[in-house]
């Protein structure tokens, strides 16, 4: 009898995997179709903005030493000042997925400052101390980190404040001149494939903060001529 158990436990789990292997097969098969339509649509997006495929590896130094085949979806201006991509991160057994910006706010020098929303805590760790500011509206939504009070507070003014409860999932990273926004997309895909809205709603935050950073920061925190 145990040698009977022994030969079906193996093929139990045999099974298993290969039904396994299946679902991987017909679920890849089925958000094909889906991962083109978004891919086409996001091209489009950037085409319009006068982005182009492929960017350089330099455009996205603000994340630091990475792989660079965790990018997909990569436009960027000819100028390199604006760089867009789908960004999918190994992390342990899980993986996570963001679509991420990178832009330069001319003619600044600010310290490290780090926006993040409240549920992405469990991605975002560490850092620089915690600011609280003066609106219970924004601190409910925002964990900010800086590494100067005085420049994240500077910075977060009423209007830039709005910038960010208005486009909701957008968190962002800024050191000297440099910003990266980032949006945690969850899974791939988990959007409507012909309205690349993290895409969108990063595009929209960029166009708000460089023409909502407040003036006292450009003089408080100018970059050196």
């Amino acid at each position: 009898m145990s040698g009977v158990l022994l030969l079906v436990v193996p093929a139990v789990a045999l099974l298993a995997v290969i039904a396994g292997a299946v679902v991987l097969v017909v679920t890849a098969r089925r958000a094909a179709p889906l991962v083109r339509a978004r891919a086409q649509a996001i091209a489009e997006l950037c085409t319009r903005r006068g982005l182009v495929a492929n960017p350089a590896p330099s455009d996205f130094a603000i994340l630091g030493p990475i792989d660079h085949r965790w990018f997909t979806n990569s436009f960027s201006s000819p100028d390199h000042a604006v760089a867009i991509a789908d960004f999918t991160r190994p992390a342990g057994k899980h993986t996570q997925f963001f679509s991420v910006l990178a832009f330069t706010v001319a003619g600044v020098n600010v310290p490290f400052v780090a926006v993040t929303r409240r549920d992405l805590l469990g991605v975002v760790l560490g850092g620089p101390p915690e600011v609280e500011l003066e609106s219970i509206d924004f601190d409910n939504h925002f964990t900010v980190k800086a590494k100067d009070r005085r420049a994240a507070v500077m910075l977060l003014d009423p209007g830039v404040m709005q910038l960010l409860l208005d486009c909701d999932d957008v968190n962002f990273d800024m050191v000297g001149d440099k910003v990266l926004a980032f949006v945690n997309r969850a899974t791939q895909p988990a959007h409507q494939p012909t309205e690349p809205v993290e895409f969108e709603v990063l595009f929209r935050f960029m166009d708000g903060l460089t023409t909502r950073v407040p003036t006292i920061l450009r003089t408080e925190y100018a970059a050196a001529p």
